[in-house]
């Protein structure tokens, strides 16, 4: 397997987006990594940052300007747009949902034509807010250089709801628009899963475990019609429109796993809560995503699980990439977050992501991608200050050329007291 990495730095008005080319409370992100066949590219928003012209107000320009930035990071890497086989869609309103598919899949049909018939495999989030208040969306994505390299070929599974393909013109623009699963090599992305019944278009219960369980089910079915099945997820993203369901979702999944999943009840993968404040419909609860693997004894991609350092946390890695659950601020022994100051909750949060890196054979400058998550947006400077003043110290590697990164503002994290959350996928 061919795991070797290639960085690609971003820049903003003609300046590295590194310290000390920007100020240590600014942003500071690669715009996309390589790492053998895959393609992770940053969140790319609406902010135009070629050229520094004001952010646009319509929700349509913003949404346009995000996807071009992701289509030069895709070419940039020598691949691309109609080689994304991963979203990830971020919206400050969910009322512009429908904006944003009819937005989109016009975007596709004039630079990734293969993408309008068979779209990516994606996840749509709401989050309380985006980096800056004026920002209305951000694109997230993962791609490949290369469709048919060899060892990582890529698999299309269709989504269909009512019967129908959820691609255009098979639904309206302005629709719901994915793959269920995507298979790059052995790597499985599975789209979000939520408790909508896919025959009758309805939501059929707003029993919260209820929901749970049908989510859980469409990852079986999805992870089953690959050749795969649910005993090889190595890594979820739990969506929650109400953080106090977190025990519940997690009583549920221990229940559903110990029936279905017997593996994964013993050694559960790496898991990150994502409090939103709304999912696609109203009546949904709960919205699980996943990554898993066709088999996880094929070579080059064998599967391992471990417990991370803190309560309750776990990793997973599948061939040289590794999951690890989001790290908070955390006392790792007893659970109690002992400060209330964000730099501080930077720092121990970290603490726990070095300790588990390394103990798994990583380390911090292995770091591919991260999820920041921050409960005060106005707390964003002083995190950012945070994160590159300890790589300074402990990963100086990162200071000049920092991973791949998305900001997301959330209403609420699983431990009340946290400020802070670091979600991190590395490599080994």
């Amino acid at each position: 397997m061919n795991w070797d990495v290639k960085y690609y730095p971003e820049y903003w008005d003609g300046k590295k987006l590194a310290y000390p080319h920007v100020p240590k409370e600014s942003p500071k992100f690669a715009r996309s990594m390589v790492v053998g066949n895959l393609i992770f590219v940053s969140g790319s928003t609406g902010q135009d940052t070629i050229t520094g012209k004001p952010t646009a107000k319509t929700f349509e320009d913003q949404m346009k300007t995000a996807l071009s930035k992701v289509k030069m990071a895709m070419e940039e890497a020598g691949s691309s747009m109609g080689n994304i086989v991963k979203t990830i869609m971020l919206i400050k309103n969910r009322d512009d949902y429908p904006k944003m598919r009819r937005t989109e899949v016009e975007f596709y049909m004039e630079h990734a034509p293969n993408l309008v018939e068979d779209p990516p495999s994606s996840t749509f989030i709401v989050p309380a807010s985006l980096a800056k208040p004026e920002f209305l969306v951000e694109v997230e994505v993962i791609g490949v250089m290369d469709r048919e390299t060899p060892d990582w070929n890529v698999q299309h599974y269709a989504e269909f709801w009512g019967g129908k393909k959820l691609a255009f013109p098979h639904v309206p623009k302005e629709h719901p628009k994915f793959a269920r699963t995507q298979v790059v090599g052995n790597l499985v992305f599975v789209s979000g899963c939520e408790a909508l019944d896919h025959g009758t278009l309805k939501v059929e219960t707003d029993d919260f475990k209820e929901q749970t369980r049908i989510c859980l089910e469409k990852i079986v079915a999805g992870m089953e019609q690959t050749g795969g099945s649910i005993n090889n997820l190595v890594k979820t993203y739990v969506l929650l429109k109400d953080i106090k369901d977190y025990p519940l979702y997690k009583e549920t999944e221990q229940a559903f796993f110990k029936e279905h999943a017997p593996d994964l009840a013993k050694n559960p993968p790496a898991t990150t809560v994502i409090n939103v404040t709304s999912l696609a419909l109203p009546e949904f609860l709960v919205e699980v995503e996943a990554f898993g693997v066709v088999d996880k004894e094929a070579p080059g991609w064998e599967v391992k699980y471990g417990q991370g350092t803190g309560l309750s946390s776990s990793r997973a890695s599948a061939g040289n990439l590794f999951f690890l659950s989001g790290c908070d601020g955390s006392d790792s022994e007893t659970g109690k977050m002992e400060t209330q100051d964000i730099e501080e909750q930077v720092h121990r949060a970290l603490d726990k992501i070095k300790a588990t890196l390394e103990g798994a054979g990583s380390s911090l400058e292995k770091m591919v991608k991260t999820f920041m998550l921050l409960k005060r947006l106005e707390d964003y400077p002083r995190m950012r200050k945070a994160e590159v003043e300890y790589y300074e110290k402990h990963a100086p590697k990162l200071v000049e050329n920092p991973p791949v990164s998305t900001f997301l503002q959330l209403a609420g994290m699983t431990h009340p007291e946290a400020l802070f959350e670091m979600d991190v996928t590395a490599l080994l």
